[in-house]
């Protein structure tokens, strides 16, 4: 499988503190891998590096063979990544197909300009996109309450919603960070579900993730982080049966 990833021997410094170390790992277009490690391991630094959030200390980030640290975000995301973040970050304020939209601007065309004075092109363009945002809230479940205010969903939904606009962005690759966090179990086994569903049109994933049975069932192999390191690589088997990973978790 083609490489759609590539973390080139990573390091990122904040003063004094070291948060990642040589890091090196890549994902291949298809995958589903998954980046864990306990709290502190450099996990989230390490998505704000590949989103162009952070610069890299030393070390190159690739993506579809292009150098991509030290882009601006914007520029990230029309290459192909996106991004949810730990705390859900939704437009509060919006109705859930608004926040949708806005993922999906990334792509516009028309402009500010075209926009502001109605024009066909721009028109047009704000009917395709509704229809694309209305799209992307039925392949998550979230299409009966899209002019619902965002805010009065259930956390679990918000989750969702948050990937449905990620989705609207239309990635190559899609950076999930801890999505299953404060999901109950029936929720955890759907958010799999779903993500499944997302591998299957094409999106390759990368995940954070603490949930280790959601980690473990979908990952095609898994990378483990510890004090900013990567210690071990391989399929969820292998980690599982990993001496070193094992201490990292529970002590030695």
């Amino acid at each position: 499988m083609n490489k759609i990833l590539e973390i080139d021997n990573v390091r990122k410094s904040f003063g004094g503190l070291t948060a990642l170390a040589n890091v090196s790992f890549s994902v291949s277009e298809g995958q589903i891998k998954s980046l864990i490690g306990p709290n502190g391991a450099g996990k989230t630094t390490l998505y704000n590096i590949v989103t162009g959030i952070h610069r890299v200390t030393e070390g190159a980030v690739w993506f579809l063979g292009d150098r991509i640290d030290g882009l601006k975000p914007h520029v990230i995301a029309r290459k192909g990544i996106a991004r949810t973040f730990q705390n859900v970050e939704l437009f509060e304020n919006m109705s859930v197909i608004e926040n949708v939209m806005m993922g999906c601007h990334v792509r516009t065309k028309a402009g500010l300009f075209g926009g502001a004075f109605r024009l066909r092109a721009a028109r047009e363009e704000g009917r395709a996109i509704m229809d694309q945002s209305m799209e992307l809230l039925d392949f998550v479940s979230l299409k009966e309450r899209a002019h619902e205010n965002s805010s009065a969903l259930p956390f679990g939904l918000q989750r969702y919603l948050e990937i449905a606009r990620a989705l609207a962005t239309e990635p190559k690759l899609l950076l999930l960070d801890e999505p299953a966090s404060g999901l109950d179990p029936s929720e955890s086994q759907a958010l799999c579900d779903l993500i499944l569903k997302i591998r299957e049109s094409g999106i390759t994933v990368l995940l954070v993730e603490h949930n280790m049975e959601v980690a473990m069932e979908i990952s095609d192999e898994i990378v483990v982080l510890k004090y900013g390191t990567n210690i071990a690589e391989g399929t969820p088997r292998q980690i599982q049966n990993n001496s070193e990973v094992v201490s990292a978790y529970l002590g030695d």
